[in-house]
């Protein structure tokens, strides 16, 4: 697992993670910002405006199955958490590379997340790949300990997942992942 911590000034680091398996790969990054970039979407009158829960796809209902197992509540679903997760899908693609930054440093997760209008004082990523379509990616997070922490972690309280089929890593196929967490600060 990864962690980036940005507490007091606008410093990022980027590092990553890959669990590989011959089919599938996983990988998980986390995120925390203390300062409020003003990246939050306004309501009429200067406001945030709160974003109403979306309707849990099947990823993120199951990731709620194993939360609600582990005595947490459920990650409400949020469709900009969703547009995170499928720009970052898309750029992974576009520019063939696997991990939580693209090689030349820039694509981490919370570019995608600020820029898909969450402005949060915490965030998570999982990624997960395969070339068959079967393997459940939640069952293969929660058997990984950094992305079952981002899954059980009591302080995140959004997530959004992208499903992405397409060539990729030289497979003629694969089923990419992608699914962001996010605490916004609206919430702390």
């Amino acid at each position: 697992m990864i962690r980036m911590r940005n507490r007091m000034a606008a410093r990022a680091s980027a590092a990553s993670l890959i669990l590989a398996a011959s089919t599938m790969v996983a990988g998980c990054a986390q995120v925390d910002v203390a300062v409020d970039r003003g990246l939050s979407s306004k309501a009429p009158g200067g406001q945030s405006a709160v974003e109403p829960p979306a309707e849990p796809s099947p990823v993120e209902g199951e990731t709620n199955v194993q939360r609600s197992e582990n005595g947490l509540p459920p990650l409400d679903a949020s469709e900009r958490l969703r547009d995170s997760a499928c720009a970052k899908a898309d750029d992974m693609i576009a520019r063939d590379y696997w991990g939580h930054t693209a090689p030349d440093g820039s694509g981490g997760p919370s570019t995608f997340i600020r820029e898909a209008g969450v402005d949060y004082s915490r965030a998570a990523e999982n990624l997960f790949y395969s070339s068959t379509g079967g393997p459940d990616p939640v069952a293969n997070w929660m058997q990984s300990p950094g992305h079952r922490e981002n899954i059980l972690d009591p302080d995140l309280t959004r997530v959004g997942v992208c499903l992405r089929t397409a060539a990729y890593q030289g497979l003629p196929e694969a089923h990419l992942y992608v699914q962001h967490f996010a605490t916004p600060m609206s919430e702390r």
